[in-house]
């Protein structure tokens, strides 16, 4: 460990960084607000029965502004691991241990 804290010993690639990004980014459109009375329908049907399946019915506004919370998150996640994996990566600080 150095005095910056614990360094990676294999820095991640920009292939897997980007191949993260995109699942993010795919994810993200199953929970697109376009696809929202059918979202919210679907979560009704399987949570049917349920406490929560109660509240996506009862409360449909809330559910909406979840799902759609959810699906701004996942956006700007998927973006910020294309983002990283276009940026070069810094250069690895010197891995000789300070004793």
């Amino acid at each position: 460990m150095s005095a910056n804290g614990p360094v990676c010993p294999v820095p991640s690639s920009s292939t897997h960084t980007e191949r993260r990004g995109l699942a993010w980014v795919i994810g993200a459109f199953v929970l697109c607000p376009c696809h929202l009375p059918l979202t919210l329908g679907l979560a009704a049907t399987l949570l049917s029965g349920t406490a929560a399946g109660a509240l996506v019915t009862g409360h449909p506004y809330i559910a909406g502004a979840a799902i759609t919370a959810a699906w701004v998150a996942a956006t700007w996640r998927g973006i910020h691991h294309l983002r990283l994996a276009r940026t070069p990566a810094p250069p690895l600080p010197n891995s000789r241990i300070q004793v």
